[in-house]
């Protein structure tokens, strides 16, 4: 009887040492990837602000003092400035007559007005001005 017992100890020693117990969960490992984001602090340049200075001239024309957001390219020019219509008119009016230009005709309808000038060579100019507020957003075509 001590043999079945020494048995039974050393069995039950074993099977509880033994991996008998299967898993229950098949779950799979998938490794992923760690990205660490450090923010880099700089200095921006200052954007160009809307108070940003306009051309002196464009194709030879006059851009009006104290004019602002200011662009243009060959076909045409285009700003805003501090004006009524009728101060940007005065002002075409005399310093492109100054240049040789000679007003040939004036279309005002609303809150917009179109000038067009014609210079000694036949070269005409449009200047179309468009009210907006207490600003004037000021077109000019040659």
């Amino acid at each position: 009887m001590k043999k079945i017992i020494a048995a039974s100890l050393l069995l039950l020693t074993l099977i509880s040492c033994s991996d008998i117990v299967q898993p229950t969960s098949t779950a799979t490992v998938i490794p992923t990837m760690m990205v660490t984001i450090t923010p880099i602090l700089s200095t921006l340049p200052p954007t160009e602000t809307r108070e940003a200075q306009a051309a002196s001239e464009w194709n030879g024309i006059p851009i009006m003092p104290g004019a602002i957001a200011g662009e243009g390219d060959e076909e045409g020019y285009v700003f805003t400035i501090h004006a009524t219509p009728a101060q940007v008119q005065e002002y075409y009016q005399l310093e492109l007559g100054k240049l040789g230009w000679q007003q040939l005709s004036q279309d005002a309808s609303g809150s917009s007005l179109v000038l067009i000038f014609m210079d000694n060579a036949s070269a005409t100019l449009t200047v179309s001005i468009l009210s907006k507020g207490d600003e004037a957003l000021v077109l000019l075509v040659k």
